[in-house]
């Protein structure tokens, strides 16, 4: 695909957005040429100050306005699949916040339909891209510890006042969609998709996860502990294990500034060099998969997308969590 430069679409205006555009602007190839919210009034308001020319307040006018080749898709959960799978039947290529659906099943629909329209579709995932956790992967890979047999992760904060949308059923709230997944999706990274599931959950009076545990078991003997919450400030660290030493991401192991390699040679400290916030390493390989003209970014993989929202489907049916339209996805 001849692509110069790469023209952007803002599905919504809240935080995560705000500092997904802030690091397209690190990108020479990279311009934002049209933004979408609820109201035309922040629309234009986070238009005036990233300088976007166009604005709507009406998803569905920003996908057809013939300005974009690619949307970030930055809304609550619930709204991912719909306006994903718009502008996949438009062929508008898609970035979209994790997870990308609810469920899996709205998950493997979005794939067929990137196919079929042969139309780029990616999870921002933006923990898969960071350099740091790339690294990590990579010692991993090359047996700097032997082969790993067990893995820990930690996705646990508490705020007085929590966003509203996390603690609404109806917008996908709850710790293990927007914290577990990232320890689910590291334990992944790591070991592979588990033989075994089991999960335990604390629920508020609306069905909504303020605590889970969740423990996963594999054939070849390893094993995994993953926990997520919104009661408590926890280490939110990561770290895989092996019979020759450990590998560590620290504290906020989700986007880290370097990870700690322990082995028989003793321990060491890696750095390696990020800059920006960590959103445009994402954004510069969905780029890069859109000019070759692929369907998947090798980066983000649809397989890994699904699985993970399988395994979210399994720990949700565990502990008793349920959104509006699951017993449609979930089967009853």
């Amino acid at each position: 695909m001849g692509i110069d430069r790469v023209n952007w679409g803002i599905v919504a205006t809240g935080n995560i957005s705000t500092s997904f555009t802030k690091d397209l602007a690190l990108l020479e190839d990279a311009q934002v040429t049209a933004v979408a919210s609820r109201s035309l009034e922040n629309a234009n308001r986070f238009g005036d100050t990233f300088g976007i020319e166009h604005r709507y307040d009406d998803y569905s006018r920003l996908i057809e306005s013939g300005t974009v080749d690619v949307i970030y898709v930055g809304t609550p959960h619930p709204q991912h699949y719909g306006i994903a799978r718009a502008a996949l039947q438009a062929g508008i290529a898609v970035l979209c916040e994790k997870p990308v659906t609810l469920t899996a099943k709205q998950a493997r629909d979005l794939v067929d339909v990137a196919h079929a329209n042969n139309t780029l579709f990616a999870e921002a995932m933006w923990m898969r891209t960071n350099p740091v956790v790339q690294a990590m992967f990579a010692d991993l890979a090359k047996g700097v510890i032997g082969e790993p047999m067990e893995a820990l992760a930690d996705f646990g904060f508490y705020k007085p006042e929590l966003p509203a949308r996390l603690l609404d059923p109806a917008l996908g709230g709850g710790s293990l969609m927007d914290g577990g997944i990232y320890p689910m999706t590291f334990v992944h990274m790591a070991l592979g998709r588990p033989d075994e599931v089991k999960a335990v959950g604390s629920l508020n009076s609306d069905g909504i996860d303020l605590n889970v545990a969740m423990a996963w078991r594999y054939d070849s003997g390893a094993i995994a502990a993953m926990t997520c919450g919104l009661r408590s400030q926890n280490p939110w660290t990561a770290s895989v294990s092996g019979p020759d030493g450990h590998l560590l991401l620290p504290h906020r192991f989700h986007h880290p500034d370097h990870y700690v390699r322990s082995t028989g040679a003793g321990t060491e400290r890696i750095e390696v060099p990020t800059h920006g916030l960590g959103y445009h390493y994402e954004a510069a390989e969905v780029m890069r998969a859109l000019r070759d003209g692929l369907v998947e970014c090798p980066a983000l993989p649809h397989a890994a997308t699904i699985e993970i929202l399988e395994l979210l489907d399994e720990t949700r049916r565990q502990i008793g969590v349920r959104y509006p339209g699951d017993d449609e996805d979930l089967g009853g």
